[in-house]
């Protein structure tokens, strides 16, 4: 039986991760913002604070701060906080397809060749998603032709053995001659079957 499907809450699948790019998108923010605000206030300041200028004109430039700061300064902050919420909602479609991929990449060592790479619609990494999903259709074909081919030979090498014993001048040196071979192939085919093509469980949603 399958495991029943949890949807997150939040949109956070990695948070080392999807937090490192946050904090990079909201530090270029805040440089962003930095070098508007002295491009917006340090011609004002240097004329307020000039004594050279008369007092008409560094009352104008301080009128001008003090209307730039009641505008400027709301709209950034909700600017840079719509970035900041949005840019989550963005990394959510990359992160949450390489969440996909590790979950495949954890089956896939534990012998699981079933599974496949689901991603939802608006998710990226969709080319990827194709191509691996090709690459493990062709080995898992190719891996399960190998298991036939493997205890087709070990039957074929059993009956081989068999015919052999039943014919007059059988020696052990024959026997070990042959038995080697069936012992090689009996451990590959141990290791194969370490990889099942069966149907596996799905990973929560993200």
């Amino acid at each position: 039986m399958r495991r029943k499907q949890r949807r997150r809450l939040f949109p956070i699948v990695d948070r080392s991760l999807q937090y490192k790019f946050l904090t990079l998108i909201l530090v270029y923010s805040m440089l962003i913002v930095f070098f508007i605000a002295i491009a917006l206030f340090l011609p004002d300041i240097l004329d307020m604070t000039d004594e050279d200028q008369s007092l008409e004109v560094r009352a104008a430039a301080a009128e001008r701060i003090l209307s730039f700061h009641s505008r400027v300064w709301p709209t950034v902050i909700t600017l840079v906080c719509l970035i900041g919420i949005h840019s989550i909602r963005i990394f959510h479609r990359l992160f949450g397809a390489l969440y996909r991929f590790r979950w495949i990449f954890q089956k896939i060592s534990k012998g699981d060749l079933s599974c496949r790479v689901k991603l939802r619609k608006r998710d990226y990494l969709h080319q990827e998603k194709v191509l691996f999903n090709e690459m493990m259709d062709v080995f898992t074909e190719k891996w399960g032709s190998m298991q036939i081919a493997v205890q087709d030979a070990l039957k074929s090498l059993n009956v081989l053995e068999q015919a052999a014993k039943e014919k007059s001048g059988w020696r052990d040196t024959d026997q070990k001659l042959i038995q080697k071979p069936i012992q090689d192939l009996k451990a590959l085919a141990d290791h194969a079957q370490y990889f099942r093509l069966r149907e596996g469980e799905e990973p929560e949603e993200y």
